[in-house]
């Protein structure tokens, strides 16, 4: 659907180079980095609106790098949100299908579906003035659907918005790439929003796409140091390999004296070595409960809580591994919480399986 080789840009201030990425017909397709790192530009550029410098932007199997932008059959909703403040929501939305002519029997069942996704119905006759950020987006959404784009193309569509309202919109997201069918490439520095949302995530820092994959695969599996620091890794390690079985893809690393075993796919990283695994894939077991009987003694710690930061929804336990004083962090929804009645300085056992272990280069 959308393909870019080799693609180039190059803007005042800003080197864009080498960009390869392919979306996928049906796809939800996330390019998830930090702020700066140019992924509004390699959005813009797919919508028409930078001239790459070389590389191809191929659309349905198609060269447009040289197309319009109305050429490309492509929707884009900027960051920042710009509806005509003259016309009512009724009228913004309609406004490039009045510009072309188009036959109202045409797109009126599409409009009315489109309102009723949006739960936007109730603010048709009012101006934008008295709109929330949310209900903007809607509009936004509903403007750029209404023309039956092939590809949906959103840039950071919910970063000006508030947490529930942001909630809110990610659940409408989802609805309309379910019921609408749309593929949809969305841009965003939010790695939680990029985890519920998309089903493929493209990884960029410094100017470059570092790591592509299916959601769990790029947050559980992340391939470099800095992509595992900024996808949220909390518990992340330098290793010293101390035993390895190639025949069964086992290996054991030690850090500071605490030793982890692990199960690996792919190449073993060059040293220096690191590894980890995320908060949530720690369990925890109290002293006084028996330990289920599908945990071996691999990866079986006894630690010290040391720490308790509540989170709304869940809850952050900071441990240190009982003799090396190795730190550990678990996250833990809230039922699982009230059921350890912990208190601090309680040893307990933490636990991590060899699959949720990650091999890291650095």
């Amino acid at each position: 659907m959308i393909r870019l080789e080799n693609l180039e840009v190059k803007l005042k201030g800003f080197h864009l180079k080498n960009i390869n990425l392919e979306v996928r017909d049906g796809e939800y397709y996330i390019l998830l980095g930090p702020s700066g790192v140019g992924k509004t530009v390699i959005i813009e550029t797919i919508a028409g609106l930078h001239k790459k410098r070389s590389g191809k932007v191929i659309i349905d199997d198609k060269d447009v790098s040289f197309s319009p932008p109305e050429m490309r059959q492509v929707a884009f909703v900027p960051q920042d949100v710009s509806l005509f403040p003259h016309l009512t929501v009724l009228q913004n939305i309609l406004f490039g299908m009045k510009i072309r002519k188009i036959n109202p029997k045409v797109y009126m069942p599409l409009l009315n579906d489109l309102i009723e996704v949006l739960q936007i119905g109730h603010r048709l006759a009012v101006f934008p003035l008295t709109l929330s950020g949310g209900e903007k987006q809607r509009v936004a959404l509903a403007r750029a659907l209404i023309t039956k784009p092939k590809i949906l193309l959103l840039d950071e569509p919910m970063s000006a918005l508030d947490p529930p309202i942001r909630r809110q919109l990610q659940r409408v997201l989802k609805e309309i790439y379910i019921h609408f069918g749309v593929t949809i490439l969305q841009v965003t520095h939010d790695q939680e929003e990029a985890f519920i949302l998309g089903d493929i995530i493209s990884v960029m820092m410094d100017g470059a796409v570092v790591q592509t994959g299916k959601r769990n695969r790029v947050y559980f599996f992340p391939e470099t140091k800095k992509i595992a620091l900024f996808t949220g890794m909390e518990n992340l390690f330098e290793g010293k390999i101390v035993g390895l079985d190639e025949k069964q893809k086992q290996i054991a690393l030690n850090h500071n004296g605490v030793t982890f075993q692990a199960s690996y796919e792919r190449t073993i990283p060059k040293p220096p070595l690191f590894f980890g695994f995320r908060a949530e894939e720690v369990m925890i077991i109290k002293n006084d409960r028996p330990i289920p009987e599908d945990i071996t003694d691999e990866n079986l710690i006894v630690a010290i809580l040391k720490k308790v930061i509540e989170k709304g929804s869940s809850h952050t336990m900071e441990f240190e591994e009982a003799t090396r004083h190795l730190p550990i962090i678990a996250e833990v929804p809230n039922y699982v919480y009230r059921k350890l009645k912990y208190t601090i300085g309680q040893e307990m056992k933490v636990f991590i399986r060899k699959k949720n272990i990650c091999l890291i280069e650095n």
